[in-house]
């Protein structure tokens, strides 16, 4: 009896962990230090925690999800921010596609303004302001089949904050990928409700090629007032060895950022840890250089 019982549990414990074989766990954590002309030496932590699973559901059908949490010290991304605290999301994917509800990020962001962080660090880039929607609650996506390397979509997001609109925020996007070339496309309004509607244009190229990878991003915001703004990044990127050097530029009619420029330098110590340094110049009048170091452990 005993060693049915012993038998039975040790088959148990062995076989547990089958259940749990598509959970995957992963993230990041950044340990920075920034000099500012002008000012005291600055540090700040980020760290991103990533749980995700699937589960197969028969048919050529799967089911999946994904908690996206992030922690940071200090950082102007996501301090007094809590839309931007989360991505919780769940996803049913088949023949038919993809669709995912949730919490995330709108594509504009997420796939293509993201594309400007041509720089190895968590601190400083040259991600443009335009496209203020952040992630939210209430998000719904739908990804066609992808179709000789094009893919298309549409997403909105009742998040309840635009009076009169089901959905606060909605686009159709569009994603192009043969080989070194990848293409990617946005059309995003932003409801209004009362006041006038929020259009967000967006495209974004990179080409690579035995270790250089040139990327341009181009995002045009139209809000029916004099604050509209329109701006391109140009970055390069390349690796040889164990380093990744990068340089990225802005041309924007947004003053204040118009002119800045981000070189980097990372040195990859495996896989997983990297150290880095980081140059940002702005070409504003008065405007302050800053220099980053900082160590990244995935």
């Amino acid at each position: 009896m005993k060693k049915t019982i012993v038998a039975a549990a040790v088959a148990a414990l062995v076989a547990a962990p089958a259940a749990f074989a598509d959970v995957k766990v992963s993230g990041q954590i950044n340990q920075e230090f920034k000099d500012v002309d002008g000012s005291d030496l600055a540090s700040g932590n980020n760290v991103d925690v990533v749980i995700s699973g699937s589960e197969d559901l028969g048919n050529g059908m799967k089911a999946s999800f994904k908690i996206h949490r992030f922690f940071d010290d200090g950082d102007s991304n996501s301090t007094g921010d809590t839309d931007k605290s989360a991505d919780m999301s769940i996803s049913l994917s088949g023949d038919f596609g993809s669709v995912t509800t949730g919490r995330f990020e709108p594509y504009t962001v997420s796939s293509i303004a993201s594309m400007m962080n041509i720089d190895a660090a968590e601190d400083l880039d040259l991600e443009t302001t335009t496209t203020s929607q952040q992630r939210s609650e209430g998000g719904f996506r739908y990804v066609a089949p992808t179709m000789n390397g094009l893919t298309v979509g549409v997403e909105g997001f009742a998040d309840g904050s635009s009076t009169g609109d089901d959905f606060a925020t909605t686009s159709i996007f569009a994603q192009y990928s043969n080989g070194p070339l990848l293409v990617r496309a946005a059309k995003e309004t932003n409801g209004g409700g009362a006041s006038a509607d929020e259009d967000v244009t967006s495209i974004a190229a990179s080409f690579s090629m035995e270790g250089l990878k040139a990327t341009v991003v181009h995002i045009q915001d139209d809000n029916g007032s004099s604050a509209d703004e329109d701006t391109t990044v140009y970055g390069l990127n390349y690796t040889m060895g164990a380093n990744t050097i990068g340089f990225g530029v802005t041309d924007s009619d947004v003053t204040a950022t118009d002119g800045d420029s981000i070189i980097s330098l990372k040195h990859s110590l495996s896989k997983q840890t990297s150290v880095y340094i980081v140059q940002k110049n702005e070409d504003q009048a008065g405007a302050n250089d800053t220099t980053l170091v900082g160590v990244q452990l995935k």
